[in-house]
């Protein structure tokens, strides 16, 4: 499982991002309004939890976007400097991890806070959308020793040298995934495979070995003012929205947008793709699913706070321009709940909603509870147990040879990894743990047991099953009960005998009603006795609840 990416940011560095001054009270008010949850703030220290369909947030520059729209610093669609196509780009990779996106950025500003966002950005984007690199991974270098056009081609990987980042040593592809910690761990990617992704410029100079390392030579550092970005992936529409989430964020550190012609075997398209999407957007959802009476012009005033755009189209629909870079507008109930966030949750008044229908018990628990008045009236002790038991309970106790039940892939108590299918084991379990409180007992429980057919269907059933424990008990004393509770109910019944393992042959039976089995009595075996260190004679049976019920609702009609 991916865990959900904690991201951390300086207060200081939103402020110049934002462009206004900040408070940590503000910020825990906002937060929410963009689905992120505060983790810790420790002096100007914020960590937060960012959502896995917004990947856009996982660095300083996504959330200040977010947070100028929220405050009103700047509103409607994100708008970028953009110098045009400066180069193309080249694809020749291999087919295993076919696409490549490149883009450009020049004139930015970094210090050392704003390298960290920017590889805290990418190496969260590898390890949740990008699936530890699996689907995409991220490379950021150094523009100013590139030569362009760049071409991304496949390589035998004992063919060329190149220094890894952090090394000064010249390696091969090879030797990095041997050597390397990145590549160490990364490998599995590429291993096996007669060759491997390389990124090299106009020079043939090797600039990255995606998705594993990039080359030292071309390091982003402090100094660094121009910088080439590149996405591969195995999915191109991935690639796509990452390279624009990417390219946007190093475009917030002052940044002008060179923009890369990209020459494939899908065809030519150009990188970034910074043109929004489109998804009209029915008004009257306001009300259907928020519950709130807003008009057309108050929608486009808030949804242009969460950096969008809008123009009606009639008086009830809108056409919504958002970011190519939200992963996670889908359907026009995405556009509804950016309306409520920029609205806020917390001025939204909570209204009791009227129920449909009137409700009702259900009858077979109003049933239920009459068996159990009826059982306490005639004289037994209800038990309660845990549905959860175990097969040896079960079946091993009661000298049963195992069949299929519901249970429990990775148990954490071996007391509890199976769903009971009858009631009487426990029963039984229940008389071994009291034997202190002396003769006679008598106890009795309803609850649910659980089947499973030839099928391997389900079957969820409510029994009662009852238990009389005494020196001189005899099947007779269990019959008298049987008959008492059948004549509350008016109902007539049959025994069938029968055989079964847990109970004393000849002193078993089948209770029939109307034709149908509905339970069993008997005696039980002197061996499940000595399996529970019982020493008394005890008298058991199981009667299916629901069966009685429509036996008992038929006798009505």
């Amino acid at each position: 499982m991916i865990d959900v990416p904690v991201v951390d940011v300086y207060l200081w560095d939103l402020e110049r991002l934002v462009k206004r001054d900040l408070s940590v009270k503000e910020i825990e008010e906002i937060l929410p309004k963009v689905k992120c949850e505060i983790e810790e703030i420790e002096d100007e220290l914020i960590s937060y939890e960012a959502t896995h369909d917004r990947p856009d947030l996982y660095s300083a520059e996504g959330l200040s976007i977010a947070l100028r729209g929220l405050l009103e610093v700047e509103k409607g669609l994100p708008r970028y400097r953009v110098r045009g196509v400066v180069s193309k780009g080249y694809v020749e990779g291999p087919d295993y991890r076919p696409y490549v996106l490149f883009a450009t950025v020049y004139g930015v500003s970094l210090d050392d806070e704003s390298i960290r966002q920017l590889m805290q950005l990418q190496e969260k984007i590898h390890i949740t959308y990008g699936r530890d690199r699996r689907k995409v991974s991220i490379g950021l270098y150094d523009l100013k020793e590139i030569k362009l056009p760049v071409k991304y081609v496949a390589v035998d990987p004992k063919s060329v040298k190149f220094p890894p980042l952090d090394f000064k040593e010249e390696m091969t592809p090879l030797e990095i995934l041997r050597k390397h910690p990145k590549g160490i761990a990364y490998k599995h990617l590429v291993e096996g495979k007669e060759k491997v992704p390389l990124i090299v410029d106009a020079e043939g100079k090797v600039v990255s070995f995606p998705p594993i390392v990039n080359s030292e030579e071309f390091r982003v550092t402090q100094e660094t003012t121009d910088i080439l970005i590149d996405v591969t992936s195995i999915d191109l529409n991935a690639a796509r929205k990452v390279i624009s989430i990417i390219v946007t964020a190093v475009a917030e550190r002052g940044g002008e947008i060179g923009l890369i012609e990209m020459q494939a075997p899908w065809g030519k398209e150009v990188s970034p793709r910074l043109d929004p999407e489109t998804i009209n957007y029915d008004v009257s959802l306001n009300k259907k699913l928020l519950g709130l009476d807003l008009g057309v012009s108050e929608t486009i005033s808030l949804l242009e706070k969460m950096r969008m755009n809008a123009t009606a189209l009639s008086d009830e629909t809108l056409e919504v321009k958002y970011p190519f870079y939200r992963t996670d507008i889908l359907h026009q109930v995405d556009i509804a709940e950016e309306v409520a966030m920029a609205y806020g949750y917390e001025n939204i008044e909570p209204q009791v909603m009227r129920p449909l229908h009137p409700g009702k018990e259900n009858g077979l628990e109003v049933f239920t509870r009459s068996i159990r008045e009826a059982m306490v009236g005639l004289g037994f002790l209800e038990i309660n147990n845990y549905m959860m038991t175990n097969t040896m309970l079960m079946f091993d106790k009661m000298n049963i040879q195992r069949t299929k039940i519901v249970e429990v892939s990775n148990p954490r108590h071996e007391a509890f990894h199976a769903l009971r299918n009858w009631i009487i084991p426990q029963l039984l379990n229940t008389l071994a743990n009291s034997k202190h409180a002396g003769y006679p007992q008598r106890i009795f429980e309803t609850g649910d047991i659980v089947l499973v057919t030839d099928k391997d269907e389900i079957l969820e059933e409510k029994h009662l099953a009852f238990l009389l424990a005494d020196k001189k008990i005899t099947l007779t004393d269990g019959l008298a009960i049987l008959k008492a509770l059948f004549e509350l109910y008016g109902l007539k019944y049959e025994l069938k005998p029968g055989e079964h393992p847990s109970f004393i042959p000849g002193r078993f039976a089948e209770v029939i009603v109307n034709g149908t089995k509905i339970g069993f009595i008997g005696e039980i075996h002197p061996l499940i006795l000595l399996n529970f260190e019982l020493e008394v004679p005890i008298v058991a049976s199981e009667l299916d609840i629901d069966k009685i019920r429509q036996a008992y609702l038929g006798l009505l009609h």
